[in-house]
């Protein structure tokens, strides 16, 4: 339920890029902030409020990766997409401060701003795509983002008619827009990864392992979770991380549908709060590491050698 109402925050914020309402406050209080001050506390205050005077362009963008951000529960990378999203609103004045004799040729606002704006209604829409597709059964999982990719690639590329008066945005439009097919395509072309010979959790099997005298790794994941997929593309997959793997025998515990009466048997005997927890339990059936949130290749490499 949390995953799909993250979603229909995504989908409600599209509608706004799209026209079909705006984010505005009153035209008295945008003129006042985004008047031009002077001196260094007036550019620093300018900088400040300059999200308060594109509000109504980047409200509904922003909003979006607060809550991309608080699914993600991660401080650090939180910090960087806002740095970056401040230096790209940012950056343009600078230029424009030192080519300021250039003004005149930049292009003035019109239709080509629309299209910018259903741009990033379409990326909306693609995160709530990215949300909800877990829940989805397989195949459609695997390919219903990629799909979308490609759909909006092709809207922008043959219907999106906004803009095409300005030469330059014409080009970036079409640029644009190939790439993101190139990267749709390559989505959904299927590949081999390597990672962890893992085997699907069974309660026999695992007592099996430990009266073998194996050490063990159980990976508790669902499909709704993200650091759980970085786990699989950034961690497992490493070269050195399955070397080492080998000598241990992987499980891994789907954890997807929460209140089903198996992952909550699961959960009460592992003492599994949350997802992704990987166990790390050495040949004498001991758990000796517990590792809960995403770690790196290296941290997790680590974790394997200490465990004999």
């Amino acid at each position: 339920y949390v995953i799909i109402s993250i979603a229909i925050i995504f989908l409600l914020l599209s509608f706004s890029m799209f026209g079909l309402y705006e984010f505005k406050l009153p035209d008295s209080f945008v003129n006042k902030v985004g008047a031009a001050k002077s001196g260094l506390f007036g550019a620093l205050f300018m900088g400040i409020t300059m999200g308060v005077v594109a509000a109504p362009c980047i409200g509904p963008f922003v909003i979006g990766l607060v809550t991309y951000v608080a699914a993600k529960g991660d401080p650090f990378y939180g910090f960087i997409l806002f740095f970056v999203l401040a230096l790209g609103l940012g950056l343009p004045y600078f230029v424009l401060a030192l080519f300021s004799g250039k003004i005149k040729k930049l292009p003035k606002a019109g239709e080509w701003m629309v299209a910018v704006k259903h741009i990033f209604g379409i990326i909306l829409i693609g995160m709530a795509v990215y949300f909800v597709a877990p829940l989805l059964p397989k195949p459609y999982s695997t390919y219903a983002l990629p799909v979308y990719v490609l759909l909006g690639a092709l809207y922008l590329l043959f219907f999106e008619k906004n803009g095409n008066n300005v030469r330059g945005f014409k080009i970036f439009r079409y640029v644009f827009s190939l790439i993101v097919l190139a990267i749709g395509i390559y989505s959904i072309v299927p590949t081999q990864k390597n990672s962890i010979d893992w085997k699907l959790f069974d309660n026999a099997q695992f007592l099996e392992a430990k009266k073998s005298g194996s050490p063990i790794i159980i990976d508790f994941y669902a499909d709704w979770c993200i650091p759980c997929k970085e786990l699989d593309a950034l961690t497992f997959s490493d070269p050195t991380v399955i070397e080492e793997s080998k000598r241990f025998i992987g499980f891994k515990a789907d954890m997807t549908k929460t209140l089903s009466e198996e992952v909550e048997t699961l959960r009460k005997e592992f003492k599994v709060i949350g997802v992704p927890t990987v166990l790390i339990i050495d040949s004498n059936g001991i758990e000796r590491e517990r590792i809960t949130g995403f770690v790196n290749a290296e941290t997790f490499l680590a974790k394997l050698k200490s465990v004999k």
